[in-house]
């Protein structure tokens, strides 16, 4: 009987510490000088994780706006293909550090996150586009 729960203990060992360990996709970071290149060679997503009020009050040209706050968030993150490499912006960094991490546990395999997120971005002199309507 004990050696059948030294099996028992060690395989469960076993398989808690080792699932999920091919899931652990790096979330690689990537400052504003680097984006605008990045995206057009590698075919990249850009995904500005910000509300929709934030979005259309300036947005980085060519990006998709999937709010992190939002109910349906998990959704429509599901709706983007997970082998084609997504950069994350939000406001500073935290949602899309958040968002990243939520990417990952999908089974995302190359994840970005845009470091100080658009303020830096803005700061660098860098330009947004404005949408006229506000919802």
């Amino acid at each position: 009987m004990s050696n059948i729960l030294n099996y028992f203990f060690t395989f469960t060992f076993f398989m808690f510490f080792s699932c999920g360990l091919n899931n652990d996709t790096p979330i690689n970071q990537m400052n504003s000088d680097e984006l605008l290149d990045f995206i057009e060679i590698n075919n990249a997503v850009l995904v500005d994780v910000r509300t929709h009020d934030e979005y259309n009050s300036g947005y980085i040209e060519n990006s998709l706006n999937i709010d992190y706050l939002s109910n349906d968030f998990s959704e429509n993150l599901e709706k983007l293909d997970k082998n084609i490499p997504i950069v994350l912006y939000c406001r500073s960094g935290k949602r899309s550090s958040l968002s990243a991490n939520k990417l990952s546990e999908l089974g995302f395999k190359e994840i970005y996150n845009l470091e100080g997120g658009i303020l830096e971005w803005i700061e660098l002199g860098n330009s947004v586009v404005f949408n006229d309507t506000i919802n």
